[in-house]
């Protein structure tokens, strides 16, 4: 790569976002292979800590991700007795996700992890530079149209 085209990347606002996004999603996937759980897991398991009795429907919202790919992250979260379904009471159909105490407990140990390898990716920045940072990424994303 030469000179021009390294400048030009470099003025591009994408090149480093996805550069950031990699080399967080990388460390962030370490951190939490120790424990035998993924970001997305994490992810997935805090919405119902923060919130239980969402539906998958719900926490796919709220992720904004694709219903069919919880389907999955559910699945190893059930396997490993993070979580219980409880069908509404109105429509059996509609199984309410809530944690157990083993969820609970693995969420805070998982998010305890994450802030660590966050800690070691930023810490060329100050406190205030930290929550500048997440204020601008933040409105990159949240309330864009077609979100």
């Amino acid at each position: 790569m030469n000179d021009n085209e390294k400048s030009a990347l470099l003025n591009l606002v994408g090149y480093h976002l996805r550069r950031a996004s990699v080399f967080d999603l990388n460390g962030a996937v370490e951190a939490l292979a120790q424990v035998d759980a993924r970001p997305i897991s994490l992810s997935v398991l805090l919405c119902m800590v923060e919130k239980p009795g969402l539906t998958s429907a719900e926490i796919c919202r709220i992720l904004g991700m694709q219903r069919a790919n919880i389907v999955q992250f559910l699945t190893d979260l059930e396997a490993k007795g993070l979580f219980t379904r409880e069908a509404e009471a109105s429509d059996q159909r509609v199984q309410r996700l809530f944690p157990t105490q083993a969820g609970r407990e693995a969420a805070a140990d998982w998010l305890h992890r994450l802030n660590e390898h966050e800690d070691r990716m930023l810490e060329r920045l100050d406190a205030q530079e930290r929550a500048e940072l997440r204020r601008l990424l933040s409105k990159v994303w949240m309330d864009a149209p077609g979100r």
